[in-house]
Protein backbone atom coordinates (compact mmCIF):
# COMPACT_ATOMS: atom_id res chain seq x y z
CA UNK A 1 0.00 0.00 0.00
CA UNK A 2 1.29 3.60 -0.80
CA UNK A 3 -0.08 6.52 0.93
CA UNK A 4 0.43 9.46 -0.40
CA UNK A 5 -0.53 13.28 -0.44
CA UNK A 6 -3.68 14.92 -1.73
CA UNK A 7 -3.67 17.05 -4.73
CA UNK A 8 -4.73 19.77 -2.25
CA UNK A 9 -1.50 20.15 -1.17
CA UNK A 10 -0.12 20.12 -5.03
CA UNK A 11 -2.82 23.31 -5.49
CA UNK A 12 -1.86 25.24 -3.11
CA UNK A 13 1.61 24.51 -3.64
CA UNK A 14 1.35 25.91 -7.08
CA UNK A 15 -0.98 29.08 -5.68
CA UNK A 16 2.12 29.78 -3.75
CA UNK A 17 4.86 29.87 -6.76
CA UNK A 18 1.79 32.18 -8.58
CA UNK A 19 1.78 34.40 -5.85
CA UNK A 20 5.79 34.51 -5.39
CA UNK A 21 5.62 35.27 -9.58
CA UNK A 22 2.65 38.30 -8.75
CA UNK A 23 5.49 39.52 -6.68
CA UNK A 24 8.35 39.67 -8.56
CA UNK A 25 6.10 41.17 -10.92
CA UNK A 26 5.07 44.05 -8.14
CA UNK A 27 9.12 44.16 -7.06
CA UNK A 28 9.77 45.03 -10.89
CA UNK A 29 6.90 47.11 -12.23
CA UNK A 30 4.65 48.50 -9.46
CA UNK A 31 7.20 49.30 -6.43
CA UNK A 32 8.07 52.74 -6.71
CA UNK A 33 9.18 53.57 -2.80
CA UNK A 34 12.13 51.45 -2.07
CA UNK A 35 12.50 53.28 1.34
CA UNK A 36 10.21 52.70 4.06
CA UNK A 37 10.48 48.94 4.30
CA UNK A 38 8.88 49.32 0.77
CA UNK A 39 11.01 46.67 -0.60
CA UNK A 40 12.20 44.38 2.43
CA UNK A 41 8.95 43.50 2.75
CA UNK A 42 8.23 42.63 -0.79
CA UNK A 43 10.84 40.64 -0.93
CA UNK A 44 10.58 38.89 2.92
CA UNK A 45 7.19 37.88 1.10
CA UNK A 46 8.75 36.69 -2.27
CA UNK A 47 11.48 34.53 -0.08
CA UNK A 48 8.29 33.19 2.14
CA UNK A 49 5.30 32.17 -0.39
CA UNK A 50 8.36 30.47 -2.67
CA UNK A 51 9.81 28.44 -0.13
CA UNK A 52 6.74 27.48 0.92
CA UNK A 53 5.18 26.71 -2.55
CA UNK A 54 8.73 25.01 -2.79
CA UNK A 55 8.53 22.94 0.29
CA UNK A 56 4.35 21.75 -0.72
CA UNK A 57 5.25 20.72 -4.22
CA UNK A 58 8.15 18.76 -3.27
CA UNK A 59 5.79 17.23 -0.55
CA UNK A 60 3.51 16.25 -3.16
CA UNK A 61 5.70 14.58 -5.38
CA UNK A 62 8.42 13.54 -3.04
CA UNK A 63 6.71 12.41 0.16
CA UNK A 64 5.48 8.27 0.59
CA UNK A 65 4.27 6.22 3.26
CA UNK A 66 4.92 2.58 1.70
CA UNK A 67 3.38 -0.35 3.70
CA UNK A 68 4.33 -3.61 3.64
CA UNK A 69 4.06 -7.07 4.89
CA UNK A 70 7.06 -6.50 7.29
CA UNK A 71 7.71 -2.56 7.67
CA UNK A 72 6.65 0.24 6.44
CA UNK A 73 9.29 3.34 4.19
CA UNK A 74 8.66 6.51 4.94
CA UNK A 75 10.10 9.04 1.84
CA UNK A 76 10.77 12.62 2.80
CA UNK A 77 10.68 15.84 0.89
CA UNK A 78 14.37 15.60 0.17
CA UNK A 79 14.42 11.67 -0.63
CA UNK A 80 15.93 10.46 2.64
CA UNK A 81 14.14 6.84 3.73
CA UNK A 82 13.26 5.87 6.94
CA UNK A 83 12.25 1.75 7.26
CA UNK A 84 10.22 0.87 10.54
CA UNK A 85 9.89 -2.45 11.05
CA UNK A 86 6.47 -3.52 12.14
CA UNK A 87 8.28 -5.70 14.85
CA UNK A 88 10.64 -2.58 16.10
CA UNK A 89 7.80 -0.53 17.19
CA UNK A 90 7.49 0.53 20.83
CA UNK A 91 4.91 2.34 21.15
CA UNK A 92 3.11 5.11 19.21
CA UNK A 93 2.03 8.49 20.45
CA UNK A 94 0.28 11.82 19.70
CA UNK A 95 1.83 14.81 20.07
CA UNK A 96 -1.03 17.80 20.63
CA UNK A 97 1.49 20.32 20.57
CA UNK A 98 2.37 20.19 16.99
CA UNK A 99 -0.66 17.78 16.07
CA UNK A 100 1.75 14.87 14.92
CA UNK A 101 1.42 11.06 15.34
CA UNK A 102 5.25 10.09 17.14
CA UNK A 103 5.94 6.27 16.72
CA UNK A 104 8.88 4.96 18.67
CA UNK A 105 11.15 2.85 17.11
CA UNK A 106 14.36 1.36 18.47
CA UNK A 107 14.37 4.38 20.74
CA UNK A 108 14.17 7.06 18.02
CA UNK A 109 10.79 9.08 17.01
CA UNK A 110 9.77 9.44 13.88
CA UNK A 111 6.80 12.01 13.42
CA UNK A 112 4.40 11.54 11.08
CA UNK A 113 1.33 14.20 10.11
CA UNK A 114 -2.45 12.63 10.97
CA UNK A 115 -3.27 13.17 7.63
CA UNK A 116 -1.82 9.55 6.84
CA UNK A 117 -3.01 8.17 10.02
CA UNK A 118 -3.76 4.87 7.68
CA UNK A 119 -0.78 3.62 8.39
CA UNK A 120 -2.01 2.63 12.18
CA UNK A 121 -4.25 0.26 10.93
CA UNK A 122 -1.37 -1.90 10.26
CA UNK A 123 0.18 -1.58 14.09
CA UNK A 124 -0.86 -3.38 16.55
CA UNK A 125 -3.64 -1.58 19.41
CA UNK A 126 -1.28 -2.60 22.13
CA UNK A 127 1.65 0.09 20.96
CA UNK A 128 -1.24 2.96 20.95
CA UNK A 129 -0.45 4.89 24.04
CA UNK A 130 -3.67 6.18 26.15
CA UNK A 131 -3.38 9.28 24.39
CA UNK A 132 -3.76 8.46 20.82
CA UNK A 133 -6.60 5.34 22.02
CA UNK A 134 -8.79 8.71 22.96
CA UNK A 135 -7.59 10.62 19.75
CA UNK A 136 -8.90 7.42 17.64
CA UNK A 137 -11.77 6.61 19.91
Amino acid sequence: MNLKPGKLILFFGLFCFAISLLLIYVLFFVLEEYENGGLLSVLLMLIGFFLIGLYLTLHYYKYRIIIGEKSMIIKNEIGAKKEIYWTDIDKVDYNKTFNMIVVWSNKKKKWISPIYGHFIDFIAPEKYTEKLKRIIN
